[in-house]
Formats: C-alpha cells, structure tokens, sequence
C-alpha cells in the first residue's frame, strides 16, 4: 500500500467526489479513479458506493479512513522530525517571545554568524505559547522566552530577571512614593502592553491575588506608547525597566512595584539537546 494511494483515498473521502478530488491532487479523474480501485483491490474489500449523490463509504472506507487519517500525520511528522536532525549542523532557529529582543543583545547572533558562517541563523518574534510550543515540537532549537516555565521535556536557564515598575506622571499623588504595592494600583487608569506580552498577564494575575481586577485603559504593543500615553495623563504606566536612556521620561518618575511578579527571561530547549554544543555556545555569549 503506497502512502501517496492513502492521501488520495482521504481527499475522495473528504470531498465525497472523485472529480473535485482529482482537481485538487492535479491528476485526471480516470487517474484517480484508478487509483481507488487498486487500493480496494490490494484490501479485498469495497471503500466507496458510487451514487449518482457522490463517493459514499462504506463501513471498511470509515475505517481505513480514521486510521489512515492518523497514520499519515505520524509519518509527517516523523519526516519533519529527521529533516530537523539532519539540518541541525546547517541551522540554528531561535524564537523569542515578544519584548525579548528589548534585552537580549542581536549582536549576540551576529558573532555566532560570524564564527559559524557555514550555518544559517534564523529567528522570529511569537507569544510566549507559541515559542515554548515550537521548542517542543523542534521547530525551533532554542527559545528565549518570559516568566515561568515548566516541563519534563523543556531545558531551562534563567538569564535576566527584573520587576515590574510604574510609571507616574508629574501631579499624580503617587509621584512622590519611593515604592509602590499592587494594592496601590487599585481603581487607577492602567497603560499596558497588551495580551501578547507576559508583563500583562502578571499584572491581572497579581492584582487578582490582591482581590481586584486592574482597570486598564489603554493596552498597546509599543513600549514607547505608554510613556506618552502617560505623559498625557491618561493613566499610569506598567512597565519593564529595561528602555534606559532610549525613551524621554521628563515629567514621569518610575517607581519600582515591590510585590510584582518578576519579570524574567529564560532560555528553553528540548532536554535531549541542553548539550549540544551549538546551543551552549549561543548562551555562553
């Protein structure tokens, strides 16, 4: 039985049309046609009724096609599987999740490129979710990624860490404060960054430990965006420290949140590989 025989098989079955189908696999529907009747030759048994209404399957086509169905996504995915290991020593893919990149140093992948130019270095800029979820399917070799993280098949190294701070405008009666607690926060106009970023869930997530919910005004994916929102008196700002000269902050004090979660950047791979040399290296620099 030839996998190429199943997929067939599976596309007749979904369209329930031996024509649509052949359009779709660009072959002639004789071609098709052919095809099944082989496959139910090499089976010993009958996949489709031919009715004037279409393909319709009988008991033993459900069944092949459940199982087929599953079979060949195993064997995609076994394919994807080698293709990695085989690309391993002329790839390095790396994500990271966003607001990574406002600490982690590019110039970092540019020596490793040097150093390594008979590689090809990629990466991408995703949400937390998604990076962890690449590093465990092996799309991606190494994931920088923000706050906790588990797992019995994921590596993991913290790499920076710091806490949330708030941003208070000049005339705001916490401008003076030395330090803030969530609790603070209670009933202010919040400017955030939105639900792609991890600082956003550890603020709803502490605030509701504190027995509120934060009441957030304006949610943005731009970090500059909410010092000028705060400037503008629109409300306070949740930030990460980590901007340091690059942003004006004439008018704004940034004070730091003494209870928050911290904020913290750790670097993910597959427990099979936290000892490749490739990957150590690229976290040694």
């Amino acid at each position: 039985m030839d996998t190429k025989d199943l997929r067939a098989f599976l596309r007749v079955y979904e369209e329930k049309s031996v024509h649509k189908a052949a359009k779709q696999l660009f072959i002639t529907p004789q071609g098709l046609s052919r095809v099944i009747h082989n496959l139910e030759t090499d089976l010993s048994t009958c996949l489709f009724e031919r009715t004037p209404g279409g393909m319709v399957p009988t008991e033993s086509g459900v069944y092949l096609y459940e199982n087929s169905r599953t079979l060949l996504q195993e064997l995609d995915a076994l394919e994807t599987g080698i293709r990695r290991f085989r690309d391993r020593n002329s790839r390095m893919e790396i994500g990271f999740s966003c607001g990574v990149l406002n600490v982690f140093p590019i110039r970092k992948l540019e020596a490793y490129q040097r150093r390594h130019p008979e590689k090809t270095v990629q990466w991408e800029e995703a949400s937390n979710r998604e990076i962890i979820d690449k590093v465990l399917k092996g799309e991606l070799d190494v994931g920088f990624v923000i706050g906790q993280v588990s797992g019995r098949e994921l590596w993991v190294r913290e790499v920076f860490s710091i806490r949330l701070s708030v941003l208070v405008y000049e005339g705001h009666p916490l401008f003076g404060r030395d330090s803030l607690s969530v609790k603070d926060l209670q009933g202010e106009p919040l400017i955030s960054l939105n639900e792609k970023f991890y600082c956003y869930h550890s603020l709803v997530e502490r605030c509701r430990d504190f027995g509120f919910m934060p009441d957030i005004v304006v949610k943005t994916m731009e970090g500059q965006l909410i010092y000028r929102f705060c400037k503008e008196k629109i409300g306070l700002g949740i930030v990460v420290d980590i901007h340091k000269d690059e942003i004006r902050k004439e008018g704004l004090r940034m004070i730091g949140l003494a209870d928050s979660l911290p904020w913290k950047i750790s670097v993910i791979a597959r427990e099979e590989r936290k000892d490749e040399k490739g990957i150590l290296e690229l976290i040694a620099e």
